[in-house]
């Protein structure tokens, strides 16, 4: 079975397809969808006020650990946002909880769009697993600028340097597979890999990519799930390998890295990043703050940011990346079903 519903951003070069549904052991989907750009940047906030957006500092709530890729896009985005506006732009890290407790930081908020978060597939599998009442309903969307195939890294002096070998370990061997929390979108990946694989494996939870990928280094755990482009450098210059992309064509971050496709792991997975605004946000601010991303999302600084790091830019505006929201809902909802994930 196959999710076309799922297609590639138009009019961006490096947006791609991610593959559809496979019920026989997971279910596997990503992808992007294009929005044009206008410009502008302030706008009255509605009740009457004279105050215009943004009238004092703006924060972006990163809910995982810096160094991984919502950390560095969103410090990309708050760079160039600040050349754009007359007010400061800062980011700060606020973790745990798979990226709950950043994120409800942000939906819990006042709605001036003066603290705005990143988000990705943990918003709409959280209250499948659980872990906290929070979803799509619950924030205020402003733009997707970005989606992360998964990769599975190992050290580079591990025993196992592809998959086959991979799994020829793990067939007599516990393996420690880590994340960037469980019910992550990493976690999610591993664990939907492990059984197209046919393989047991013990998740091992951290606090975003860039731990989970440092307890690989230093042999705290067999492997990590955790997205391409997180990995791209160790994996071209050391100490990582990686055994594969989820995805269906090799990627320019990794061009020497096959797929799992072609290994006969046959997945196609992975992340996105997005940023949003707490809920009851006046309609007046947040055309405002989505003039500000398109102009951000069109700047120099950004693309060259982008390119120069190897993360794809795909771009959805608030209407197309609530629609996806939701979709993404249902999908993760079956997926934790399908593959009995526990928080």
């Amino acid at each position: 079975m196959t999710d076309d519903s799922i297609s590639a951003s138009a009019g961006d070069s490096q947006a791609s397809t991610y593959g559809g549904v496979n019920r026989r052991s997971v279910l596997k989907a990503l992808g992007g969808t294009g929005l044009v750009a206008t410009a502008g940047c302030t706008s009255q906030l509605s009740g009457g006020s004279n105050q215009e957006w943004p009238s004092r500092q703006v924060e972006v709530v990163s809910p995982w650990s810096a160094g991984g890729g919502a950390d560095r896009t969103s410090r990309a985005v708050a760079d160039a946002a600040e050349s754009n506006t007359d007010v400061s732009w800062n980011v700060s890290n606020q973790t745990g909880g798979s990226g709950s407790v950043g994120m409800s930081a942000v939906a819990n908020a006042e709605p001036t769009g003066h603290m705005l978060g990143c988000t990705a597939p943990e918003i709409c599998l959280y209250q499948h697993l659980g872990i906290a009442d929070l979803g799509p309903e619950d924030i205020t969307p402003i733009m997707q600028y970005t989606q992360m195939p998964a990769a599975i890294v190992v050290r580079q002096n591990a025993d196992y340097t592809t998959v086959d070998e991979f799994l020829s370990y793990a067939e007599n061997n516990q393996v420690q597979m880590a994340n960037s929390g469980i019910g992550s979108s990493w976690h999610m990946a591993g664990a939907a890999w492990a059984s197209e694989a046919g393989i047991d494996v013990q998740h091992v939870a951290y606090e975003g990519a860039a731990p989970a990928i440092t307890a690989t280094v230093n042999g705290e755990a067999d492997c990590a799930t955790v997205g391409a482009v997180e990995v791209a450098s160790q994996v071209r210059d050391g100490p990582l390998t990686a055994l594969g992309v989820m995805y269906d064509e090799q990627l320019e971050s990794l061009p020497n890295t096959p797929t799992m496709q072609s290994q006969g792991v046959d997945i196609v997975i992975g992340s996105w990043l997005a940023h949003f605004a707490p809920p009851d946000l006046p309609d007046e601010v947040q055309q405002s703050i989505v003039e500000t991303y398109n102009t951000v999302y069109e700047s120099e600084s950004f693309s060259t940011f982008m390119e120069n790091n190897n993360f794809m830019r795909v771009k959805r505006g608030p209407d197309e990346l609530q629609q996806f929201l939701d979709e993404r809902y249902e999908f993760y909802g079956n997926l934790v079903e399908e593959l009995n994930i526990q928080a």
